[in-house]
């Protein structure tokens, strides 16, 4: 199968690499030069616009930074809609708000192409390892079609409802990890503060009901877990600044729907915070670093 693939960044370009490996052809285009260039490397074909590559799709997957990026990429001059066929079916698998899904998909739908959003959890390395967690909104049917591509991108796929539930359900998923990685980054800065071993609290709150998958898989304090990216300096991951982002959309979603929210907005302050001191294209679980004792040196 030919795979139209919009957007080969830090996420994008090993989730083309392992469409490419699963045997599936692709035609690949980018905004940064060098991003188009990585994935020509690994077997896609230059596409030179949007457009230009779903001419080629059977199947188009974009995954892309913001709603912006994506409504430009499918509604823009040159976009998608310029060039896909009609019945083809359309995947974003960007993290945005969910009213852009449900426009992009009816704006699409005019022209009889079928979309769905399947936003990723898992990050770099579950992007690398082809292990995401794949939230996907829309058709049934659809997401019968997509899963064979879907399945060469990540190992749980789950139906969450229609369109713009994907993102949803992504943003729900984030609060949480970004609110929890904050309370596990202050609780290690209180008990260092305090001249407790990280490695003994690690093993006390792992026993305890502050147990969590973020200070299991993420710990922010270097040498205590060993695939954590706090052990390779920080390098993402998933950046401060997507983080900061992602739980903007949380809060904008919530106000939206007028459910009160706090703990949201105040991790999202202290991500923004990070990235003023230059924490921004470093792995989210860096906000450990900004969280210095105040009679300590700057945070960075």
């Amino acid at each position: 199968m030919q795979i139209a693939f919009i957007g080969t960044g830090n996420m994008g370009l090993p989730m083309l690499a392992n469409l490419l490996k699963k045997g599936f052809s692709a035609t690949a285009y980018d905004i940064v030069p060098a991003a188009l260039d990585r994935a020509v490397a690994q077997g896609a074909v230059r596409a030179a616009s949007p457009a230009g590559a779903a001419v080629a799709g059977e199947i188009v997957v974009t995954i892309l930074p913001s709603s912006g990026n994506v409504e430009a990429a499918y509604l823009g001059a040159g976009g998608i809609l310029d060039g896909v066929a009609e019945g083809r079916l359309c995947i974003d698998m960007s993290t945005i708000d969910p009213g852009t899904s449900q426009r992009v998909a009816a704006r699409l739908a005019e022209r009889g192409v079928r979309f769905i959003d399947a936003p990723v959890s898992g990050g770099v390395g579950g992007a690398t390892a082809g292990t995401l967690a794949i939230m996907v909104g829309g058709d049934a049917g659809d997401l019968a079609e997509a899963r064979p591509a879907l399945a060469a991108m990540g190992s749980n796929i789950i139906h969450v409802g229609a369109a713009g539930a994907g993102e949803v359900a992504k943003l729900c998923n984030n609060l949480i990890s970004g609110s929890a990685l904050v309370a596990v980054a202050e609780a290690f800065r209180i008990g260092e503060a305090f001249g407790v071993d990280p490695e003994i609290l690690t093993r006390v709150i792992a026993k305890s009901s502050g147990a969590t998958w973020v200070m299991e898989h993420m710990h922010p304090v270097p040498g205590i877990v060993d695939g954590a990216a706090s052990n390779r300096q920080y390098a993402p991951g998933f950046m401060t600044d997507l983080m900061a982002k992602d739980l903007g959309l949380a809060v904008s979603a919530a106000r939206e729907k007028r459910v009160p929210v706090v703990v949201a907005p105040a991790a999202q302050q202290l991500y923004r915070m990070a990235s003023s001191h230059g924490l921004g294209r470093e792995d989210f679980s860096s906000v450990y670093k900004f969280l210095k004792p105040s009679s300590d040196d700057a945070p960075v």
